[in-house]
This record gives structure tokens, C-alpha cells and sequence, in this order.
């Protein structure tokens, strides 16, 4: 199997087939978060040191939009392509039973750390879009509501 194929290669229930799809789009949306923060340093560089006139918005678009979305965006990809950290060396030596229990704790922490994460992004996405936050005018930070981009971690 090749690494930039996700592991569900022929998906048969539809849960299988959804996962492979939201792996896949996760892909895509990582690699456009990847090329998006290339250009725009590009741009920016052009721009503070041949035209003299610095964007002033890119540190916020990286860190507030581009960088939350390639790595909570890009967690199904990396995970259903290995791409995860693990500790093969250990795992591999221990006998099938052992494998089982730590997948099956594996799986559970997933699970569990995943309903806080999305339960916390919720919350702030919410609290976000009730109180209408918005950077400061005149400030670098993009002037789009908050809410949009703290979107990212509950989805």
C-alpha cells in the first residue's frame, strides 16, 4: 500500500465509505492550507522588502486560519494513512493479547480526547459568535468574525 493512499482501501460499509471520503477531503484541505501559507509569505516578502509596503495581516491568516486548519484538518489523513506518532519498536514485540488491550485504550483515549476537543472548540465557537468577536479595527489581526475560524477544532 502505497503512504499517500488512505488505509481504507476498498471501503464496504457505508461508515468505511464516509471515513475514506472525510480522509480524503481532509487531504486536500491540507495540502491548499500548505500552498496557501507558502504564497502568502510570498507575498509578504515582496511586499515588505521590494515595495516597502508590509501586508500586516499574514501573521494573523497563519496563525488563526492556516495553522489550525492544517493540523486539526489534516488529523483524519494522518491518521488513516499511519502518518501518526507510534511506538511500532515496543508494540511489535509484545504478544497479541497486550496488542488488543492497547488498542483497545488506544482507541478509547481517541475517543474520549476527541468529545473534549469537540465539546471545547463548541464551546468556544460559541461563546465567539454570542459575543460577536471581532479583532480590534486598525489592528493586524484579519477582520473577519472569530467565530469562523475557531471553527476548526469541533469540526
Amino acid at each position: 500500500m502505497s503512504d499517500t493512499t488512505p488505509a481504507i482501501e476498498d471501503p464496504h460499509t457505508p461508515l468505511d465509505r464516509t471515513y475514506a471520503a472525510i480522509a480524503t477531503t481532509s487531504k486536500y484541505i491540507t495540502f491548499a492550507a500548505i500552498v496557501a501559507m507558502m504564497v502568502v509569505m510570498v507575498v509578504e516578502v515582496f511586499m515588505r522588502y521590494l515595495v516597502q509596503q508590509p501586508l500586516g495581516w499574514n501573521i494573523s491568516l497563519i496563525e488563526n486560519v492556516l495553522m489550525p486548519g492544517l493540523v486539526f484538518l489534516g488529523l483524519p489523513y494522518a491518521y488513516s494513512t499511519g502518518a501518526h506518532v507510534a511506538a511500532e519498536l515496543v508494540y511489535d514485540r509484545l504478544g497479541p493479547t497486550s496488542q488488543r488491550m492497547l488498542d483497545w485504550l488506544a482507541r478509547s483515549l481517541l475517543v474520549l480526547t476527541s468529545i473534549l476537543l469537540i465539546y471545547a472548540g463548541l464551546q468556544i465557537t460559541v461563546t465567539t459568535f454570542m459575543t460577536g468577536e471581532i479583532p480590534p479595527p486598525l489592528s493586524s489581526e484579519i477582520l473577519i468574525p472569530a467565530w469562523i475560524w475557531r471553527t476548526f477544532l469541533p469540526i
